[in-house]
């Protein structure tokens, strides 16, 4: 049996009815043209077919009387629990995809099963299909769900199907371990906690000066961020949201600027909340403050669950235009990395533990009320394929993440770029939120607002410049022309000169 970490287990022990702690993806895929037959139910007797279920899918969990938990191998899988076919009816557009959607991410995964599930939902518009798998936080983070659920795609429209629980991953032997093994294992975790007490210390030391305003710190303090109407524990309810934005437009914002594409959507998210604030008469005074994830997880570690830290970041005060808001957001973000460079990632796990587990305590406890938030709104931003995928020769138009709430907040944002697109999936608790749809439409309308201010200021400052070159440009023939009189002048008045000698001479010579 493999234990899990005490990130992992983080997420099982939060967990609650109105608490959700798993995270979900819904991709829409084209069905293929001139395809004879019902190509989705096709697709689902294919899927069905594949009973072989591998490493990590066919693993439940397993708790002992010291309430650690284990992952081990489900002898007894039941497929046609976790895999099923599900109609819109019709019309089959967005609002109905939305709504099916809403209502199964509320709902808590069986713990006496494998973590995860997954529906195929036809009757879309435009001859078109989804899929939604959702998984426990505690069996996988943002990146390695992708890599997970990426599996059963392919980058030629005619290669086979494999489902992603059938596929053969490569496992590390794992050979029983002694009891002096084990306690070595636990000896260097451990010593590696300790050795972070010291920077750990120190980040504390700053945040707390920085509370009493007697220090400026890199990272906001913990349970200061502004009240807004979402700054609340979330009901069981829940809403979804989508939209896209063009992943070279946004790259092209960067590139312009000296921002990174992480910089560009959030200061997009920062302004259409502030947009969504407005329009409820809400003007915050304060900055937002987002959490945001920090992978920690190396580039070979393909098996470990969840390898992230939770750091907050600033955000841009209500007043300032989207250029400017661009310049705060890069600025804090490149102060949160410098901070977190500076901390171990036991450290930076531990200062995500013990937030996170206030911030926790504080929605168990409903103190939401009386405390400031810690954060505002959770901003993730997962890097996808940069191709087009296909699954049994039907296309993959896009993917929304729909993520996990974090506790005392009811807002997740989270961008998953795919194919030339950056893919944008919000999730709310529906009291909260309840026209969550309404924020989505102000993403696009603040990307656009801070595309149109940046390519002016790029003309302005490049008509600037020609300017420049254009007055350069004259002087130069300026000076070009008054040095060639200057020449001219000088040859006319030497030549003058040598008449007037030579007359001289002459009367010399009279």
């Amino acid at each position: 049996m493999q234990a899990l970490t005490l990130v992992d287990m983080g997420f099982l022990y939060t967990e609650t009815v109105t608490s959700p702690k798993h995270v979900a993806g819904l991709q829409i895929f084209s069905t293929p043209e001139n395809y004879e037959g019902n190509f989705s139910r096709d697709l689902f007797d294919n899927l069905m077919s594949q009973q072989d279920v591998k490493k990590p899918f066919n693993q439940k969990l397993k708790k002992q009387l010291t309430g650690q938990f284990f992952w081990q191998e489900d002898n007894k899988l039941d497929l046609s629990y976790h895999v099923r076919f599900a109609m819109l009816p019709k019309p089959g557009n967005e609002e109905q995809l939305l709504s099916f959607v809403e209502h199964q991410h509320e709902t808590l995964l069986d713990r006496s099963r494998p973590l995860w599930e997954m529906i195929l939902i036809d009757g879309l518009a435009d001859n078109k299909f989804a899929i939604y798998v959702k998984v426990h936080h505690a069996f996988t983070d943002g990146a390695k769900a992708n890599q997970l659920l990426m599996a059963y795609l392919s980058k030629n429209a005619t290669s086979p199907m494999t489902a992603f629980w059938a596929v053969d991953r490569p496992q590390k032997e794992r050979t029983a371990k002694s009891a002096l093994s084990r306690l070595s294992d636990t000896t260097k975790t451990v010593t590696g906690h300790v050795k972070s007490i010291p920077s750990l210390t120190k980040l504390t030391t700053k945040l707390l000066f920085q509370a009493t305003n007697m220090y400026k710190a890199d990272m906001p303090t913990p349970f200061m961020a502004p009240k807004t109407p979402f700054s609340v524990s979330p009901k069981r309810a829940r809403r979804a949201a989508m939209t896209s934005l063009s992943l070279p437009r946004v790259k092209t914002l960067g590139r312009v600027t000296g921002a990174t594409i992480n910089d560009v959507v959030i200061t997009v998210c920062d302004m259409a909340i502030h947009n969504y604030l407005k329009t409820r008469n809400v003007v915050l005074t304060k900055p937002l403050v987002a959490q945001m994830p920090i992978s920690l997880r190396d580039a070979s570690d393909k098996e470990s669950n969840n390898q992230v830290a939770i750091s907050l970041v600033e955000l841009a005060y209500a007043g300032e235009r989207p250029l400017e808001r661009l310049m705060t957001v890069k600025e804090s973000c490149k102060k949160l990395k410098n901070e977190a460079k500076l901390l171990s990632k036991e450290a930076l796990t531990s200062y995500t533990l013990a937030s996170q587990g206030l911030a926790a305590a504080s929605e168990l406890l409903n103190l939401d009320t009386v405390l400031p938030p810690m954060g505002n709104v959770l901003i993730s931003n997962v890097p996808g394929p940069s191709k087009a995928l296909y699954m049994m020769g039907a296309k993959m138009d896009k993917c929304f993440p729909i993520s996990v709430l974090p506790p005392g907040m009811s807002l997740n944002i989270t961008l998953y770029s795919y194919n030339g697109s950056i893919h944008v999936g919000l999730v709310a608790c529906r009291s909260a939120l309840p026209d969550l749809t309404e924020l989505a439409d102000y993403i696009d309308d603040a990307f656009k607002a801070l595309e149109g201010e940046v390519l002016d200021s790029a003309i302005a400052s490049v008509t600037d410049h020609i300017n420049l070159l254009s007055v350069s440009n004259r002087n130069v023939t300026i000076k070009e022309e008054s040095v060639g009189n200057m020449i001219k002048t000088t040859t006319l008045v030497n030549s003058r000169r040598k008449v007037d000698h030579e007359d001289s001479r002459l009367c010399e010579t009279a």
